[in-house]
């Protein structure tokens, strides 16, 4: 009997093209795919499905991040889509990074059948759990386990969200002899979510104690994504608010935004008798990771009585000091304590404070956040004046990339220095969204992570501050199957190497090997921007810098100059007022 290949292939990949339209169903708008044959089934069905974008992509590693930039604009799953063997491998970055900032993207990886494994067939490796404990849950999806998509989806975005991945080993056959034989299944369910933030009377009472007896209460914000409701509610306590730039706490009146710089130069002043007045004896942490690394210090040399963590998900203890996680949003838990507050007021109960203090303590609490407010204005002041001291170097031009940013713009900061000078620097103004990859930490997929977010939401300017190398590391982020991005401006700061390892005091003290660490080029943007036909400028002064304009912005500062900027700023800015 003749074999009809069509109606084999039609056999081999409807279950596939029931995975497409399941996904449509839980709400997922975009598809970063990557070209192969394997994956065809997944090319064809979500290049087909009428509610998808297909936004095509041939580097897998670019890919990835393209993808975590466009799931972190819209707030809506992702999902990447490749074929067999080291491609997926090459979405191993992005995918890490989406596990440590809890952003949801759905990798579907095509494969080959299991009996062709380790048997020498082409572009066939190990693919099962292949990101292993990066990832929130790994599902063979095949013809006897399509229940597992539904569960993989929901997985992604129950709870803290984050990555999940679907390995779909597919079977030849599988090209149609048309499209037009190609058809979705009918619409699935999503089932009920689980509250998470319901808290107990019993927590909440605890929590209530802890406020009346404590005299220093701080508030630490992690990275977190810009949430307007979370920063009115952090202008109605009273506590002292810390928080670095990620944390999108910029429009939070009295914030304490230069915590590395305060915390390196915690020396008494006519305030403090010593650096012991600065311990909270509760500290109240919300987000994920904490740039500062002085504040990180000093909360693990000086840990807080109480640590009470607000949040989903993984929870880091970076001051080994953690003594309760309160599961559940940090919006929600917020509004309950200044509701509870507002409740303990009303009934008189008691004569408690704003913010649940008595007030007997009330003055010592308002001493504690004087404090740290006074030396906030301290620095502002002395790092103006040593920016405009100086000669040219990045931290003045990123202040004036910074000041002129458009309003209601977002800014993605690149890891190494710009983010760290960036957090000397600060933001005012409180509409601009901050973004940066501090999962990992790593500069691998900077540029491709902001050209997804420029693509995901394309009614906003878009920003990214980002250093040489780790520009030059993923060029590939520019070459997309796909119209560039006509939102987004790219600002390197170009010194012709790592300039860190210049700066921080162990790779700058090995002599002669200080090249390995630095990577010392001479080149520059000018071709590449030419190449994707991207508009491009070159800076050597403040003047040069002006206003924004899509395109590439290319930044040229001297390194010495740098460094004794840097050193300045860390070892001058904060100080007794009577030698000023």
């Amino acid at each position: 009997m003749e074999i009809d290949a069509n109606s084999v292939a039609l056999t081999n990949t409807q279950h596939i093209y029931d995975l497409v339209n399941l996904c449509a169903d839980f709400g997922v708008e975009k598809a970063v795919v990557c070209p192969g044959s394997r994956c065809a089934p997944l090319l064809i069905g979500f290049g087909k499905h009428p509610k998808v974008e297909a936004i095509s992509i041939t580097d897998e590693r670019s890919a990835g991040f393209v993808g975590l930039g466009l799931a972190e604009a819209t707030g809506n799953p992702v999902l990447l889509v490749c074929t067999s063997g080291t491609a997926a491998q090459n979405f191993a970055p992005a995918v890490t990074e989406a596990f440590y900032q809890q952003v949801p993207l759905i990798v579907i990886t095509a494969d080959r059948p299991p009996e062709w494994i380790d048997q020498w067939d082409g572009q066939t490796i190990h693919q099962e759990n292949l990101y292993r404990d990066h990832i929130k849950g790994s599902f063979i999806y095949d013809e006897d386990h399509i229940d597992v998509g539904k569960k993989a989806l929901e997985l992604a975005m129950e709870g803290a969200t984050g990555p999940v991945h679907l390995n779909v080993p597919i079977r030849e056959p599988f090209y149609p002899d048309s499209l037009n034989e190609i058809y979705f299944s009918t619409k699935h369910t999503k089932d009920t979510k689980r509250d998470f933030n319901k808290v107990d009377n019993a927590v909440w009472d605890e929590f209530e104690g802890l406020l009346n007896s404590s005299e220093k209460v701080m508030v630490l914000g992690g990275q977190i994504s810009p949430n307007s409701d979370l920063v009115e509610l952090m202008n109605q306590l009273d506590a002292l608010v810390v928080g670095d730039v990620i944390s999108n706490l910029h429009g939070v009146n009295g914030i304490i935004k230069s915590a590395d710089l305060l915390f390196k130069h915690l020396l008494p002043t006519e305030h403090t008798k010593d650096t012991e007045d600065f311990r909270p004896e509760l500290l109240v942490t919300f987000g994920r990771s904490v740039i500062s690394k002085n504040l990180k210090l000093f909360l693990k040399d000086h840990k807080p009585k109480h640590h009470w963590h607000i949040g989903m998900g993984m929870v880091g203890d970076p001051f080994q000091s953690l003594t309760k996680i309160v599961e559940g949003d940090p919006v929600v838990i917020f509004k309950k304590w200044v509701g509870l507050t507002t409740e303990t007021l009303r009934h008189g109960d008691r004569q408690i404070d704003e913010i649940g203090f008595t007030a007997e303590t009330g003055r010592q609490v308002e001493n504690f956040k004087s404090i740290f407010q006074k030396a906030q204005a301290e620095t502002n002041s002395r790092l103006a004046k040593i920016l405009e001291e100086s000669d040219f170097n990045y931290f003045s031009a990123i202040k004036k990339v910074i000041d002129e940013l458009p309003e209601n713009s977002v800014l993605h900061l690149g890891n190494s220095m710009p983010v760290r000078i960036a957090n000397f620097i600060g933001i005012n103004d409180s509409s601009i969204e901050v973004r940066c990859n501090r999962g990992t930490s790593g500069i691998d997929g900077v540029l491709s992570t902001a050209v997804g977010h420029a693509l995901g939401s394309p009614e906003k300017n878009h920003t990214l501050i980002i250093g040489d190398l780790s520009f030059f590391y993923d060029r590939n982020g520019l070459w997309l199957n796909h119209s560039f991005p006509n939102n987004l401006q790219i600002v390197i700061l170009n010194d012709r190497g790592g300039g860190i390892f210049n700066i921080i005091p162990g790779p700058s003290n090995q002599n002669g090997l200080t090249d390995l660490f630095t990577t010392p080029h001479n080149r520059t943007a000018e071709l590449t921007a030419k190449e994707f036909g991207l508009d491009y400028r070159a800076a050597t002064s403040l003047e040069a810098i002006d206003g924004w304009e899509a395109g590439i912005l290319e930044i040229f500062t001297d390194m010495e100059i740098n460094t004794k900027t840097f050193k300045r700023l860390t070892t001058e800015t904060r100080r007794h007022r009577e030698n000023d």
